[in-house]
Order: structure tokens, then sequence, then C-alpha cells
């Protein structure tokens, strides 16, 4: 059985929300980091130099509190680094997210642990809503988990003429394996695709895809102090991404945890 510290909610798998919520009175801080290697101009001025590779991050501050041992609320700051013709990247502050997570029974209580997930985003050039439903099931040593994630997004809400609508998939599913109470490896597949909107590009049209990525993680738990990281590589597509395109032929998240 997978040792907990009182109060923390590790999250084991990078992109995968654990059942686990935090106890009554208890806060966390997660600090996301996000990379793909994406194509950019080498010279601006000059498309015969040909294109290098330069990554594109997102770091998200999430501050969670319990509300009471089955409810959980959090509250997110999100920043994207884009990447930049010429190497570089223009770092931006993107917005804000609110959520809720809640336990519908006590883990072991019905035959899947299930809690609900639903999220506010308030970005700078978006309004959307998601959903999660949150499987879990423990198999000894053995973590399942699972998230069914949709969102719906609202693009450029205040601006007439611009203003779409997308509905998003981004599913989760992976395993860990407990090897001792402060190390669990394991495998996470999630992808993301979005339908409906404007597609202003071929390359747009190939943003809006749904992308498969699946790799292997690993979770390091120190009690107070936990840090996950997942590497992943894009079953859609291996090969050298389009100029302009969001998705690269591997992601990396990690993921740093401090119960407060």
């Amino acid at each position: 059985m997978l040792s907990r510290s009182a109060g923390a909610t590790p999250v084991p798998l990078p992109f995968t929300y654990p059942y686990e919520t935090l106890q009554k009175g208890e806060g966390e801080d997660e600090l996301y980091g996000d990379m793909t290697p994406l194509r950019v101009q080498a010279a601006p001025a000059d498309p015969t130099r040909g294109r290098i590779w330069e990554p594109a991050y997102v770091l998200q501050n999430e501050l969670e509190y319990g509300v009471s041992d089955r409810v959980e609320l959090a509250f997110y700051q999100v920043m994207e680094a884009s990447p930049q013709d010429g190497g570089g990247n223009s770092m931006t502050f993107d917005g804000f997210k609110y959520r809720a997570r809640i336990r519908l029974a006590e883990a072991g209580q019905l035959p899947v642990d299930v809690a609900l997930y639903f999220e506010l985003e308030t970005l700078h050039d978006e309004v959307s809503l998601e959903e999660k439903v949150i499987l879990a099931k423990r198999f000894g040593a053995f973590h399942w988990m699972t998230n069914l994630w949709v969102e719906q997004e609202l693009n450029r809400p205040w601006d007439d003429g611009q203003r779409n609508a997308d509905f998003v998939i981004n599913p989760t599913m992976g395993m860990t394996y407990e090897v001792a109470p402060w190390f669990q490896p394991g495998l996470e597949d999630w992808a993301r695709g979005t339908f409906g909107g404007t597609q202003l590009s071929p390359v747009d049209g190939r943003n809006k895809q749904v992308h498969d990525f699946l790799g292997p993680t690993f979770h390091f738990n120190w009690g107070k102090v936990w840090f996950s990281l997942g590497a992943y590589a894009n079953l859609s597509s291996m090969n050298k991404p389009e100029y302009g395109a969001a998705y690269g032929p591997v992601w990396f998240r990690t993921l740093l945890g401090f119960n407060l």
C-alpha cells in the first residue's frame, strides 16, 4: 500500500490527477513545468538560412487548499514562453485558473475510486470550462489512474468577429509501481485534440488534430516534498515539427510539490 504523509497529495503521473484530495485545513503548492521542442526560422529576415530548434515552455503555479476531507479548491497562475524566430523566447503571463476536486467516497468503498474535477480558466485570449471524471484503483503495489477530461473553450470572447468556440478532449491514463515508499516509476499516456473553431491555416488544422503522447514517469516522494517527471514521445508524429506547430516530437513535464 502506498505510504502517504498527512495532508500531502502527490501526483505520481504528471498529467493524470489522482483520486486523493487534501485533508481539511491542509495546503499544498505545486509547480508545473512543460517543455516541447519546436522549429523557428534561424534568421527572421532571411528564410533561406533554414530553421533551428527552440523549446516552448508553459509554467504554472498551483495553490491547493482542503475545504473538507473530500473537497479541495485550487488557484493557478499560468505563464508561457513561446519560441521566437532567431532563437530565444517571449515570456508572457497567460492568466488564471480556478478549480475544485471532489471525492465521492472513501478509498476502497466503491469498486473503483471516483472523484470529480471542475475548472474555470480565464486566460488572456480564452475563457473555458473543464471537467474531469477521475478514476483510480490499487492492485497491491500497482496504482492505476485515468482522467476522462473534456473542455469547452471560448476564444477571443470580447472581440466581435474573432470570437469562436472549441470543444477539447484531453484523456489521460497510466499506472505506477511502488518500488519503495519514496520511489514510484510508471507509464502514462495522454492525448489532446480540438474540434470546432476556426482554422486559419493547414498547420493550425493539424494543431487541432488529436495528438497522442506516451512515455515513462518517475515519482519521488519525501513526505512534505515530492517531485514527478514524465518524458513522452509524440505517437502522432515523430518527425520534425512544421513551422508554427504546437507539438514537438517529444514532451517533458516536471512537477514539484510542497505540503504547506
